[in-house]
């Protein structure tokens, strides 16, 4: 049977992959969007980051700290980005591996508690929908580079 570490690891391999191919294409892409403007490639890349920063903080019962970038008009976002992912996701790695426990946190509604399993259940597909978002945005304006069968679990485990 499948692993949630490796899940996790997925996850951590077709975030870098996907976010590296992006980072190949023109920078007038990060502008893109499927129907809101709101949800450019570009903020749906930093709110994957960023709600990796929030479920990670969970899982390691830390208290609730706001994801900030340091240079978020830069060109140079995707690499800040990126960073960010190693970081988070090499968390995530080592979380799949913690006992199944309860664990509470403060959201905007007040506390809240989920098992260890259901976060880290959370966080891999929270990244996968979005991640799916990002490729239609880009096949919305005719860039179809970027295939997502290439990143799935089969390509995942062929690979490793």
């Amino acid at each position: 049977m499948i692993s949630v570490e490796v899940l996790c690891r997925h996850m951590a391999w077709a975030n870098q992959e996907i976010y590296k191919e992006i980072q190949k294409l023109d920078e007038e892409v990060l502008d893109y969007y499927i129907i809101d403007p709101e949800w450019t490639v570009k903020n749906i890349m930093v709110h994957i980051v960023g709600a990796a920063h929030i479920y990670g903080g969970r899982l390691n019962k830390e208290p609730f700290s706001k994801f900030t970038l340091q240079n978020p008009e830069s060109s140079d976002v995707i690499n800040e980005l990126l960073e960010h992912l190693e970081r988070l996701d090499s968390k995530f790695i080592e979380n799949a591996n913690m006992d199944d426990e309860e664990i509470k946190f403060m959201t905007s509604k007040g506390e809240r508690s989920a098992m260890a399993s259901t976060i880290l259940s959370q966080m891999i597909f929270h990244a996968a929908e979005h991640r799916a978002q990002i490729v239609a945005a880009l096949d919305k304006h005719n860039v179809r580079s970027i295939n997502l069968d290439d990143y799935d679990v089969w390509s995942y485990i062929a690979k490793n």
